[in-house]
């Protein structure tokens, strides 16, 4: 089989946005430099409950704009969408204010703990005609395009099982560990999650087992989600453990693994499922590697503001709740609470 064209980048309708940063931490920061570095959108303000903090981001970013609060941002009018990256319990908080003000929406993965507040903040960004997404940034990447097409091919077959591991030693990173910042499970495992309802939907199954801190947050699981299709995809999570960040996906002919880690621009092989012998490989040319691929949703973002989207056509708003009501189960399930 030979790999697809990765869709192009819509530069051909895009226009530009202004944007601001609501909360200058070090995700926020990889998004900036990003965008600055290879996009063609404006990141203009910045703003901070500390004034201090957004300066120095300001000054390291060239971004002319700052802010001592957010609410200063949302209302200005130098600006037409927000990047949210504040701690996932406060992310709805300054979503939800951001619409009020009419400003556009990117939230940082994942959206919020809760999938019924996501569900109803989402609803009020349709009711108000503006767009909010999550950036699931892994989406937007030109592999992602070459993945759904071969996942449609002949060649390949019916999607019929799926093993993806996100599992890395995250503990000396504080904030993981801490509720209303951390959780495992919200916080890395939604990849595998997200990639699982790309290639199969919502699940009809759910099962977890893992092990939590005895501050009651999830440090790692093993979780096996089942399809009305009779697809199967084995999900490894640890915070604690390192293993290869891998995922690949085994077809009625082929098989596609994405190699380590699955989740930036990375190098997809096929191969046969038999000998398991590599046929053909395929990676990027681009020069964004690594994170640098953050500055790919920002761009499909202004294009869906230009199309007058208010819910990115490959990263729907029903799948960003089920993504999250499948974190709440497999929380349910360990007995984890990272909430406040």
């Amino acid at each position: 089989m030979i790999f697809p064209t990765p869709t192009p980048l819509p530069s051909d309708h895009a226009t530009a946005l202004n944007w601001g940063i609501a909360a200058p931490g070090e995700i926020a920061g990889m998004f900036t430099d990003a965008v600055q570095t290879y996009g063609t959108q404006k990141i203009t303000a910045v703003a901070s409950r500390s004034i201090d903090r957004a300066t120095a981001f300001a000054s390291h970013h060239s971004i002319e704009h700052i802010f001592g609060s957010y609410d200063e941002l949302f209302a200005s009018d130098t600006i037409d969408a927000v990047y949210i990256s504040n701690h996932i319990d406060g992310h709805l908080d300054l979503a939800d204010a951001a619409l009020e003000a009419g400003k556009h929406v990117l939230v940082e993965k994942p959206l919020h703990y809760s999938s019924s507040r996501s569900r109803e903040t989402l609803a009020k960004a349709r009711d108000k005609g503006l767009l909010m997404t999550e950036a699931m940034w892994t989406r937007y990447l030109p592999q992602a395009s070459v993945i759904r097409q071969i996942l449609g091919s002949a060649e390949f077959g019916r999607p019929e099982h799926l093993l993806a591991s996100f599992a890395v030693d995250n503990r000396g990173i504080g904030r993981l560990w801490d509720k209303g910042t951390g959780g495992i499970t919200y916080d890395m495992g939604i990849y595998p999650i997200a990639f699982a309802y790309e290639v199969f939907g919502k699940p009809t199954s759910i099962t977890a087992s893992g092990r939590c801190t005895p501050e009651g947050l999830d440090e790692g699981s093993l979780v096996r989600l089942e399809y009305a299709s009779g697809a199967v995809a084995t999900l490894v999570i640890s915070g604690v453990a390192s293993f290869p960040c891998q995922a690949t996906i085994s077809g009625e002919k082929l098989a596609l693994t994405l190699e380590h880690p699955f989740f930036v621009p990375t190098t997809l092989q096929l191969s046969d499922k038999e000998l398991y012998t590599t046929a053909e490989s395929w990676s990027d040319g681009r020069d964004a590697k690594g994170h640098s691929g953050l500055y790919y949703q920002a761009e499909w973002f202004a294009s869906y503001v230009a199309q007058g989207l208010t819910e990115s056509p490959i990263h729907t708003h029903d799948e960003i709740v089920t993504n999250l009501e499948v974190a709440e189960e497999i929380c349910r399930q360990l007995g984890s609470t990272p909430w406040l």
